[in-house]
């Protein structure tokens, strides 16, 4: 989300407008007129509720606009509304848009929720704290104390104030509180001297380093957010993280400049990269333990015009292996991807581009395919789950395992199912056909747009045909598309374009969209589902493929045959309020017939 560095406050008289707040200043009454008195001079409230509401607020406590809010007679914003009218407290319409992170973190995530409290921006000086109950003369002494100067208190929403809180400071977050104070205790300078000494430090295993405890803090935040990758970037001023959720970038830290170099050194360090190369991109591994989790990390660094980045690919080595039933394929395309596995050799493969769930569908398959009366192995890169009673190898390219030599020795251990990770190239291709022709099975992954596209991809990796046509038993094609979110799922009229483009007819749907709240960080959606489509291979299939078959005309066919293409799944899905037709649309519009 875009961060504000400031925040434009109501506007009120030079007579009005509140001091900054310090330690020295106390928290006065001034003659003003009552909040009750507003309320019902406004319309917005009846005597007989004042009553009431004072009532109440002599026997349990509280403020009294904090009374009227709970027995529901106004709304958070009526009650920001009216003390903005009374004069003596600011209050602002708070969201995670207006808030300066690095402010933010200034204030930290302990006392933030101690506090029920926001730092929002900090200008000449002054930051500006959004509280609940910015009256209170405690929280504001804490506040000053804790953030070394003058302050301005405002009042918002407690809704508002614990969405921002959910969004910057999620449950197990542990990142440091304050990063200025470590940036001034790491003595992190722009000269290249500072760095090397800094460097030098990175070099030992201390966690009480700050560049140490920073990077570890990143990666178990983004454990905790089931974020797929990192994104460490370098801008004019800043240092940038952000995170990559449910396939969407957020933002997540905004840091000074001069933890660039250090946070990069320290990566590079857990990576086993040379600290000294800044211009040449550079891939690495870290194997780690984050919370009691194993995790692989693959680091890929790169120089820009502002500065060295980094993109870390988080794979969360404990996460469960789906069944066929749980990936979310429909009861046809089940049924066609039982009959294609239950074959005793050939060549399956799924395919789609990067981070769409290839693996996860091949550990699938060989979950169903594992017994004791078969051996199954595995050649990955790298090994992302561990399976029962399967051997599994992860190449490594530094002393010559690759996925072609590899796949080689993995023919000379008598193997009954192989999976390989990825058809990089063309030997390790003609190996795999060659292990199908054999009377093995092989499972493996390739990067196309389609099920029909793969036939026509491999054959002009230099596979004949004929060889495809005696090994490949099926393709799986697949994308992922953003599940709605269940806490603010509401219904949508979908906009003109969408249902021209899609055929819809009048008065399809119900269609669902998600309109952000705190549990999906405003974004609508939270979590993914897979929208498949099946290509399996029959007597009709590899006729067409010995007579130079386009791909589309291997399509038409399939589809003639009863494949469900994956924008007919994806419309599916949208009709049942998983997902939205623009999601729909975005991934699977390839797949129309034009």
């Amino acid at each position: 989300m875009p961060i504000g560095n400031f925040l434009l406050l109501p506007e009120c008289s030079q007579k009005e407008k509140l001091p900054p707040m310090s330690t020295s200043t106390p928290v006065m009454e001034s003659a003003v007129t009552p909040l009750g008195e507003i309320l019902v001079n406004a319309g917005q409230l009846t005597e007989s509720q004042l009553a009431e509401a004072l009532a109440d607020q002599e026997q349990n406590g509280g403020k009294l606009g904090q009374v009227l809010v709970r027995r529901g007679v106004i709304t958070e914003l009526e009650l920001a509304q009216s003390l903005s009218d009374q004069g003596r407290i600011p209050s602002v319409q708070l969201s995670p848009s207006f808030v300066d992170v690095e402010v933010a973190h200034r204030l930290g995530p302990e006392v933030s929720w101690n506090l029920n409290a926001i730092a929002i921006n900090r200008i000449a000086g002054v930051t500006t704290v959004a509280l609940d109950d910015p009256e209170n003369a405690e929280s504001i002494r804490l506040l000053t104390k804790h953030l070394g100067g003058d302050i301005l208190p405002v009042y918002a929403g407690p809704g508002s104030i614990q969405e921002c809180l959910d969004y910057l400071f999620p449950k197990g977050f542990q990142a440091p509180s304050d990063l200025e104070q470590l940036v001034e205790e790491a003595h992190v300078a722009a000269t290249d001297d500072g760095d090397e000494e800094l460097i030098a430090n990175l070099s030992e295993d201390e966690g009480e380093q700050p560049a140490i405890q920073l990077i570890n803090g990143i990666l178990e935040d983004a454990l905790a957010a089931r974020a797929s990758d990192v994104h460490m970037e370098a801008r004019q001023d800043r240092f940038r993280v952000r995170f990559r959720v449910d396939g969407a970038l957020l933002d997540r830290l905004s840091l000074p400049k001069t933890w660039m170099r250090p946070c990069m050194s320290r990566l590079k360090v857990m990576a086993n990269l040379d600290i000294a190369q800044r211009r040449l991109p550079q891939d690495g591994r870290i194997q780690a333990e984050v919370q009691g989790k194993r995790v692989d990390l693959r680091v890929a660094t790169s120089g820009t015009i502002h500065g060295e980045g980094a993109v870390i690919r988080v794979l969360d080595g404990g996460r469960r292996v789906f069944t066929l039933d749980q990936l979310g394929l429909g009861t046809e395309q089940l049924v066609r991807l039982q009959r294609i596995i239950d074959a005793r050799d050939g060549f399956i493969l799924a395919t789609g581009p990067t981070g769409v769930g290839k693996t996860t569908t091949l550990y699938s398959i060989l979950r169903r395919l594992n017994s004791p009366d078969r051996k199954l192995t595995t050649l990955e890169d790298p090994v992302e789950n561990e399976i029962p009673g399967a051997e599994q190898i992860s190449t490594n390219h530094k002393i010559g395992l690759t996925f072609a030599t590899g796949l080689r020795a993995l023919l000379r251990m008598d193997p009954d199912v192989i999976m390989v990770g990825e058809m990089r190239d063309v030997e390790t291709a003609r190996i795999a056909v060659q292990a199908a022709l054999t009377g093995h099975l092989v499972l493996s992954t390739l990067a196309t747009v389609g099920t029909a596209e793969t036939i026509t991809r491999l054959q002009d990796m230099g596979i004949e045909r004929y060889l495809l046509a005696d090994t490949i038993r099926g393709v799986v094609s697949q994308r992922l598309v953003r599940r709605i979110c269940l806490e603010c799922k509401v219904p949508v009229d979908p906009p003109r374009h969408l249902r021209e483009a899609l055929a819809l007819e009048p008065g399809a749907g119900p269609f669902y969209t998600g309109k952000g709240c705190a549990a999906c960080l405003n974004t609508g959606f939270k979590g993914r589902v897979g929208i498949y489509e099946i290509l399996e291979m029959t007597p009709e299939l590899y006729q067409l493929m010995s007579q130079r078959t386009s791909a589309g005309e291997l399509r038409a066919a399939a589809k003639q045959m009863g494949m469900t293409t994956m924008l007919s799944q994806g419309l599916r899905k949208a009709l049942a309020g998983e997902t939205t037709l623009e999601e729909v649309w975005g991934t699977a519009s390839w797949s129309v017939d034009r």
